[in-house]
Parts: C-alpha cells; structure tokens; sequence
C-alpha cells in the first residue's frame, strides 16, 4: 500500500510528463477527462482523500498518410508501476494489430520502473510502425488475390463458443469502450462488467470469439485470462446458441470501486448462466442471501 507522500510523488511525475508531452503534441494529445486531471492536482496540493481515478488520454501519431493513435491509461503509481497502452489505426488489419500491440507489450515491460516512458513509446512506435503498416497492406493483397482465382467454397464447419474473460479489474473508459466496439464490430454479443473484478463474456462464432479475445488481450492489463470456454459444434444456427441478444456494459457498484456480487449473479442468472459463477469465482451463489 503506497503512502500518500508516494502517491503525490507519482502523480506529480504523471502530470509533469503530460505537460512535456502536450508542448509536442499540442493537437495530436486529448485528455479522456479533464476532471481527473483537476482531481489529481486538487490530491497533489491536498492529500486528504481517496486518491484519484486513473489519468487516460490519446495520442495521434500520423506515419506519412497513415495515423495511428495510442491509448494511454496511466495506474496510481506510475511510472513505479507499468502504464496500460493500446495501439489502434484502421490502416492495421487485425493479425498486425495484435501483434504490435503484443510487441509493444513487451517493449512496456523492458522500461525501467520509476522512469516516465510514453514518450519513448512513441518513440518506439514511429520506428516501427511502418512494417506493420506494409504488412497490413501485403494481407491484403494476399486476401484479395485469394478472393478472386477461389471458386466455390467448401462449407465451413461453424463453431460456435463463449469466453468467460476475467480481469483484476476494468476501470479504463478507453479499453470499455473499445471493448464495446469490438464486439459490434464482429457481431459478438455478451457484456462487460467493469470495475473489481471486471467481466467480459463474449459470445459468436469460434473465429469471432478468438480474434476479439486476441485484441483484448493485447490491452495490457494487470491480469487477464479466460476462467471457462463454452464451444458448440457444427453449429447451424449461432444467433440460436446465444445468451444475450446485444453487447453492453454493466456495473452494479457500491462505492466508485468495487461492485455488487450478488448483482451479477442475479444478471446471470437472468440469462441462463449461472454457472459461470461458480467458474469465474470459484464459489457457488447462492440467491439466499440477495438482497431485491
């Protein structure tokens, strides 16, 4: 548990490398939320309460004619601790997606701790980023290319599954709403439950399922892993085999951090799968003890 004095120490070392990187980046950096911002100056001058939630922002880094943008959601002890960052850019086709962001993962991990490192990141990025950029573009040649000598199609087998996604917690607004978008993009219905613990269940065919579990992961988060794995076979209908008929997010806090267990039981339970329950947190629920 940090003191006060050394959270003051990294908050202050958060907001002097945001000044640093906003005279660079006057146009290409948005704060998420300018409230943060003020509550971490009000915590560095008075240090009385809760401390803040976690400063977010964008950065947009233009490559030539491409952009890219990179997501920074910076935890209370940075850079003591290792920030979370995401690369995302509509010109990277999903398999170079996710390996930059699996590479930029590692790259995050080599910093030294104590040290501010986004600017190096970005530094690193625009290094880099153009191999994953001509890859992108050499995918989809290949793909295109493919599409037109195919002839006919043989049927393929459709696999339909749910991943129960477990996470320490999901308290970044960038990664929710990213979270969210992924899953309308690829059809994927199910829900994220955010704050501590945090939840993401996702449901679709088995291809869908893994691409969005392979983006999500890339995410960098403090923990992550899927706790069960439900699979059908030679499914004929998906939309059938579902449990929830969109994607959202939920929460049923009780203070700005923590949520209501027995909430997400009953939600659920709503659905059909209470038995993940049991799987995601080793314990039965038991509606006995729920409150209306």
């Amino acid at each position: 548990m940090s003191t006060p004095e050394e959270v003051i120490e990294s908050l202050t070392a958060q907001v002097n490398e945001l000044q640093a990187l906003q005279s660079v980046y006057p146009t290409e950096l948005t704060v998420m939320d300018h409230g943060v911002l003020a509550d971490i100056n009000k915590y560095i001058e008075f240090p009385n309460h809760e401390p803040p939630r976690w400063l977010e922002y964008a950065i947009a880094v233009s490559m030539n004619d491409k952009s890219i943008e990179l997501l920074v959601s910076l935890p209370t002890n940075y850079p003591k601790e290792q920030p979370e960052v995401y690369v995302r850019s509509s010109c990277l086709d999903r398999t170079q997606q996710c390996l930059l962001n699996k590479d930029l993962s590692v790259i995050v991990k080599a910093q030294e701790a104590g040290e501010p490192c986004i600017y190096t990141l970005i530094s690193w990025l625009q290094d880099n980023i153009e191999t994953y950029l001509e890859a992108s573009v050499c995918n989809q040649a290949i793909k295109h290319s493919d599409a037109n000598t195919s002839g006919t199609e043989d049927r393929i087998t459709v696999v339909f599954s749910r991943y129960w996604i477990y996470s320490h917690h999901i308290y970044s607004r960038f990664k929710r709403r990213d979270v969210i978008n992924l899953a309308k993009e690829n059809s994927i219905t199910g829900f994220c439950f955010s704050g501590k613990p945090g939840i993401i269940c996702i449901e679709g065919t088995l291809e869908d399922c893994n691409y969005c579990w392979q983006k999500i992961k890339a995410m960098n988060w403090q923990k992550i892993l899927i706790k069960l794995m439900e699979k059908e076979e030679d499914c004929s209908n998906v939309d059938n085999m579902r449990k929830f008929t969109e994607f959202e997010e939920i929460s049923f806090a009780t203070n700005e951090r923590h949520n209501d267990m027995g909430q997400l039981l009953k939600y659920l339970t709503d659905h059909d799968c209470q038995h993940a329950f049991k799987e995601l947190f080793g314990i039965e629920g038991k509606f006995g003890k729920l409150s209306d």
